[in-house]
């Protein structure tokens, strides 16, 4: 776990040299540099990619190109010196890019159905996967590159239409796992984090653009603060019992898992929630092909009738159970990641708590010169007692090191 240190208050207690202070630097200095070379690389590979899968519309040029440039990229990582080693992997993950999706959009065209890219996407993936594990160690980045873009191809097919393989909800955890195992497997950690995308859409998550405007919605709170809370208890549990190679992919992961878990506490902190509405009750899919709102005044009395039943005999959980729940979890989690040094826990439980105080201030408390007084006692004794307790956990800490001793 990396930690954050003021190197000069070090240096003045005698704990770090200056020399030992300007390689911590230097270290941290090219970590960054590294970080946003691979920023700026990514992103012009991406555009890149799509713009030329916008200019070469049609998809078996697009993959025949595709398998040009690979071809050649894949020679130059092998020829090439050191110097030109960027470049020829820029060249072939666009070219690799071109080769994959052209060939999955060929298939689908040809066959009419996304079901050609799920079926694909297998053997381009364990292709990558084996090459990646005995190929030459040049072509390492290109093989796992293949190897995810077969991950995402398949996924993409089977996503495409989930409702004719599976329950969506199911189809959606298994992008999920197939994402961790992807990013276990290469160990990468940005492809396991991205299964959180598909870990979230599987319980009717949405985010969208309109207007100059971003939303995020979460139509099931309930069951998205226990998924996440499953997730983030597994990955806790694998941060202290796998190897740290694992334990890095269960540790972001489960980051991620703490803060999805206090958006859904936060929008039900507001709304509320009917357990299972968008899952198990009425659905306008299934009362015409039709908008909603291009609807007869019928259709839609009828929709709303439906959905009016169902929420009259779901589960309905209040807004102040959330709202008292979600500030226990908090405070808890604080005084916890603050005894164990877990900053980037602490950092997202403090932001979501000042989240919470402003949401509830505005919503529901009264704001009056009296509630905001006892607002502060209760901070006021929150922070003593944290105080108190870090102060006796360091004096049994001090004289179990003393009994060793």
């Amino acid at each position: 776990m990396k930690y954050l240190a003021d190197t000069e208050e070090l240096i003045r207690d005698g704990i770090l040299s200056e020399p030992q202070a300007a390689e911590i630097a230097r270290r941290s200095r090219e970590a960054m540099i590294a970080l946003a070379i691979n920023i700026v690389l990514f992103c012009g590979l991406l555009a890149v990619i799509a713009g030329m899968a916008a200019y070469l519309d049609d998809a078996a040029q697009l993959t025949l190109l595709g398998a040009a440039v690979t071809l050649a990229g894949g020679i130059a990582l092998l020829l090439a010196g050191e110097a030109y080693r960027l470049l020829a992997n820029a060249t072939a993950v666009i070219g690799a890019a071109m080769l994959v999706g052209g060939g999955a959009f060929w298939l689908v065209q040809a066959r009419g159905t996304p079901d050609a890219a799920a079926v694909l996407g297998v053997p381009v993936a364990l292709l990558g996967y084996l090459c990646w594990r005995v190929g030459p160690s040049r072509l390492r980045f290109l093989t796992g590159w293949l190897c995810f873009l077969g991950v995402a191809v398949h996924l993409a097919g089977l996503l495409a239409q989930p409702a004719l393989i599976a329950p969506q909800w199911l189809v959606y955890h298994y992008a999920g796992v197939a994402l961790v195992l992807c990013g276990l497997a290469l160990d990468i950690r940005l492809i396991t984090a991205l299964s959180m995308l598909a870990f979230a859409a599987a319980l009717s998550s949405r985010s969208f653009y309109a207007t100059g405007a971003y939303a995020v919605a979460i139509y099931e709170c309930t069951l998205t603060i226990l998924q996440m809370g499953v997730l983030g208890g597994l990955c806790l549990w694998a941060m202290r019992r796998c190897p740290d190679r694992r334990a890095r992919h269960a540790e972001i992961l489960g980051r991620l898992a703490f803060i999805w878990l206090n958006m859904a506490f936060w929008i039900g902190s507001i709304w509320g929630d009917t357990v299972g509405a968008t899952l198990w009750g009425p659905r306008w899919a299934r009362f015409s092909e039709i908008p909603y709102w291009q609807a007869d005044a019928a259709l839609q009395a009828e929709f709303r009738t439906a959905r009016e039943a169902f929420v009259a005999s779901a589960l309905h959980i209040p807004e102040t159970v959330y709202a008292i729940a979600w500030a226990v979890l908090l405070a808890g989690t604080v005084i916890w990641a603050a005894m164990g040094a877990r900053r980037a826990l602490f950092n997202t439980a403090v932001t979501f708590g000042a989240i919470h105080l402003y949401t509830q201030y505005f919503e529901r408390i009264d704001t009056t010169p009296g509630s905001i007084v006892i607002a502060g006692l209760i901070a006021i004794a929150l922070a003593y007692a944290t105080w108190r307790l870090n102060a006796h956990l360091k004096a049994r800490a001090g004289e179990g090191a003393r009994a060793r001793g």
